[in-house]
């Protein structure tokens, strides 16, 4: 009901386009890499097999991922498995089949390897990423392990040891990273929820005093600097006590959860409903000329009476109600509005009673 919560912003439909822009580059580079293979008349079958799958898994990715007919993370973990495939094969080829990988460049490859690692921590948490980037490093390596031992000086043998270092410099440094942003997270989490703790009320979830005095202070604020009027009404529950007294406090608690359902109803989305103690809440209403303002104090008091809240339970509550001033504080703003509801309560409760600007003396 208070417009003071808001929502984040989804990061999901970002992520959707940074994806479709990688699978679209990668589609790119594939085809510029099969022409320029093609002119130099250096495509095997087994790279034209090769090129034929890339660029059919690739169009199939980015077909999926823009017509949304898989999650989001099911994609980014099949494109993911797809880059590591592909890489893995062309370096086996260059590596073990020359006659038919003798014209695949393993530097230009080599470069993309990296991607895939910081690819792996963004798909999941900073543990799961370093297992899968673990994984895919241990799968480059066995793939190369032969080759290396075979011949330690053979044709991009040194290229492929410095790729496993700076894989494993890299990796680390992405887990570093990526645990260092889980823990300001966590933290940032936890600072929210004992800010949130700090502002609500136990048992009704509304804003609690310290809450609704901050609200006030800063409703108040701006209506100094720009006007804009707005209404402040102070109920509590009649005979309350009685209550407490001849059910138990669990149903009191149970009648204070049930008013608030109740009382949320009458007001707007702008409006601010809190617990201010006790059986006493308060509500700022924004935009809220004096007639205005009592008639809704009104409305809310009949709202109430009108039906049990629950189990037959039927309550009654005495309100006060006060508009904003030049030159109020928040204490001046809340004697006024208590001075109503005492003046509502000695009219014989069940109703509203208001202290207005066009009734100040």
């Amino acid at each position: 009901m208070s417009h003071e919560t808001r929502t984040p912003p989804s990061t999901d439909h970002f992520k959707r386009g940074v994806l479709l822009a990688i699978i679209a580059l990668s589609l790119l580079s594939t085809v510029i890499a099969w022409e320029v293979m093609r002119a130099r008349g250096l495509l095997s079958p087994v790279l034209r097999g090769v090129h034929g799958t890339s660029t059919v898994a690739l169009l199939a990715l980015f077909l999926v991922a823009w017509r949304r007919w898989l999650p989001q993370r099911v994609i980014e973990a099949g494109c993911l498995v797809f880059g590591v495939g592909i890489c893995a094969t062309c370096m086996a080829l260059r590596m073990y089949s020359p006659e038919y990988g003798a014209a695949i460049d393993l530097q230009p490859l080599y470069l993309w390897i990296p991607v895939m690692y910081v690819f792996a921590f963004i798909l999941a948490d900073h543990k799961t990423s370093l297992v899968i980037s673990v994984g895919v490093m241990t799968l480059f390596v066995s793939v190369s392990l032969p080759y290396l031992v075979h011949d330690i000086d053979a044709p991009y043998a040194n290229f492929t040891l410095q790729l496993h270092l700076v894989s494993a410099v890299l990796i680390a440094a992405l887990y570093f990273f990526s645990s260092y942003q889980h823990r300001l997270l966590l933290a940032q989490l936890a600072v929210d929820q004992l800010a949130h703790l700090s502002n609500t009320d136990d048992l009704t979830k509304l804003p609690n005093r310290r809450c609704m005095a901050a609200v006030i202070g800063a409703e108040l604020a701006g209506f100094a600097d720009r006007g804009g009027g707005f209404a402040l009404m102070l109920f509590d529950i009649d005979h309350f006590k009685a209550i407490n007294d001849r059910f138990g406090h669990g149903v009191g608690d149970a009648v204070l959860v049930a008013l608030t359902t109740r009382v949320a109803q009458v007001f707007r989305g702008t409006d601010t409903l809190g617990r201010w103690g006790g059986d006493e809440f308060v509500v700022l209403v924004r935009g809220m000329d004096p007639e205005k303002a009592r008639h809704m104090a009104s409305a809310l008091c009949g709202h109430l009476a009108a039906e049990p809240l629950f189990d037959g339970h039927r309550v009654t509550i005495s309100c006060g109600v006060t508009v904003a001033r030049r030159g109020d504080n928040i204490d001046s703003l809340l004697q006024r509005a208590d001075a109503a509801l005492y003046a509502a309560k000695r009219a014989g409760r069940n109703g509203a009673e208001s202290f207005l600007e066009t009734e100040a003396s």
